[in-house]
Formats: structure tokens, C-alpha cells, sequence
């Protein structure tokens, strides 16, 4: 299979590259900056230098044609400004994999993007915007028609590769979860041609990934759509009251 990265020297694109290349697919890491390319060659990696903000979207499809999937692991941090990337970068490359005729696609987004994101977690404004942004990009993706599949981890470390996730469609637990395990949740995802269509929240948990994944898209997908508010009923107009009958007096 040959597997697009987008943003393939970050920390969590870098481990979805090494897995990648491990799992045996042709792997493309598209990285911004130059000075990272050594260490994406070194990895295995077919790399070219494409920025998501600057690169037009016929740069993308030149990068895109026959490849196999394609693979959304940039954009911006929980501190970072310019946090729209995530929206703007998301809505490019799914044209641009459109435009060229690939048509499996998956993104790495945020816990809480799609399920209820948790108060404390929006304790700033700039956390407000990544969220804002987040939710846009997953709208994009779900609206492609491609055959895409979300992936929405919580708290990101840079602990080992564990093996063992926590996985859902409705919802988990906040919690963390290695960058290591987060690659292996997209590549497992890659495996998986069920999966595609699903969006998934994982965590750090006891399951072996590649059974979580499968398992959860062997079940229906939830509908995740806020339940809209019933319409008030004006309440019914009362005609005048009826005056009870007199009763006679007794005789």
C-alpha cells in the first residue's frame, strides 16, 4: 500500500511514518521544514517538503496520485495561534485526494471534537479556537465522500508503543495515550476496511489495538449529531368558560 503522510515529521506523523514503513507500505512524509528531511529518509520514507499554509492544492495532488490512502496527522498544538491550519489544511488535502482519485482517508483530530469536549479542557481561548477548528475539519472529512475514518485521541504523551488502547465510537473516558499507540490506531485503522466511515475516541487502555479497532467497526456507528430541541406547542387557546347550570333549590 502506498501511504501519503501529511505532516510526517511532527511527533505523532513521525511515528505513524516509522510504523508505516515497518507494516511494509510505501510511505510519503510530507514535512514543512526542510531540516527534517535526513531524518524522514533515514526512516524509509519517500519525502517531500509541502506546507500546508503556502503549498497549492495542486502541489498536494502532484504528491497524491497513486497512492493508496492518504494520511492527516498536522496541524496545529493545544498553545498554537494558528490553530485554523487544522480546518484550512483539512479542507485542501481532501480536495486534493478527491481531485486525484484516492479514496482512503484518515485524520488524526482531538478527544472532544466530535463527543462532548470537557469543560476543563476549554479553560482559554485559544483552546476554544483549536476545538472550533478541530470540529470544522472533521465536518470536511465527513462531508468528502471519501472513505475516511477519524481517529480522535485524548491526552497525547510521548511514552512507548503499549500495544493497548481504549476504543469507542460514543465516547470514553478523558485519559492519555501515547503518540506511539495513536500510530498504531491509524495503522490498524489502515488494515481494517471496516472501519472506514467511523470515527473513533481511544485512550490509553488493556485491549490489543488492532482487535479494538476491528471490534468497534464490526458495531453500527452511532448517530453523533446533536438531538435537536422539540418545538414548543403554543399552548391551546381556551374559549370562555362555561357557566355551570343552576341547580334548583330544594323543595
Amino acid at each position: 500500500m502506498r501511504v501519503v503522510v501529511i505532516g510526517g515529521s511532527g511527533r505523532t506523523g513521525k511515528l505513524i511514518v516509522e510504523q508505516s514503513v515497518k507494516a511494509g507500505h510505501s510511505t510519503v512524509a510530507t514535512i514543512r521544514n526542510p531540516r527534517h528531511m535526513a531524518a524522514m529518509v533515514k526512516l524509509g520514507a519517500e519525502t517531500v517538503v509541502l506546507d500546508l499554509a503556502l503549498s497549492t492544492g495542486p502541489d498536494f495532488q502532484a504528491q497524491f496520485k497513486g497512492a493508496d490512502a492518504v494520511v492527516f496527522a498536522a496541524g496545529s498544538s493545544e498553545d498554537d495561534e494558528n490553530s485554523d491550519i487544522d480546518r484550512t489544511g483539512t479542507l485542501k488535502t481532501v480536495r486534493a485526494a478527491k481531485a486525484v482519485g484516492v479514496r482512503r482517508y484518515i485524520s488524526v483530530s482531538a478527544l472532544g471534537a466530535t463527543t462532548p469536549t470537557p469543560k476543563k479542557w476549554l479553560d482559554s481561548e485559544l483552546m476554544k479556537n483549536y476545538y472550533k477548528a478541530k470540529k470544522a475539519a472533521n465536518k470536511h472529512v465527513r462531508d468528502s465522500g471519501l472513505d475516511w475514518t477519524i481517529i480522535e485521541p485524548g491526552e497525547l504523551t510521548d511514552g512507548k508503543l503499549t500495544g493497548k488502547i481504549t476504543l469507542a465510537q460514543d465516547g470514553v473516558d478523558p485519559d492519555k495515550i501515547s503518540r506511539a499507540d495513536v500510530a498504531a490506531t491509524v495503522l490498524a485503522a489502515l488494515a481494517t476496511p471496516s472501519s472506514k466511515g467511523r470515527t473513533f475516541q481511544v485512550v490509553g487502555g488493556k485491549t490489543p489495538v488492532l482487535e479494538a479497532v476491528q471490534k468497534e467497526s464490526a458495531r453500527p456507528a452511532p448517530d453523533l449529531k446533536p438531538a435537536k430541541k422539540a418545538e414548543a406547542k403554543a399552548p391551546a387557546k381556551k374559549g370562555p368558560a362555561k357557566k355551570a347550570p343552576a341547580r334548583k333549590a330544594a323543595k
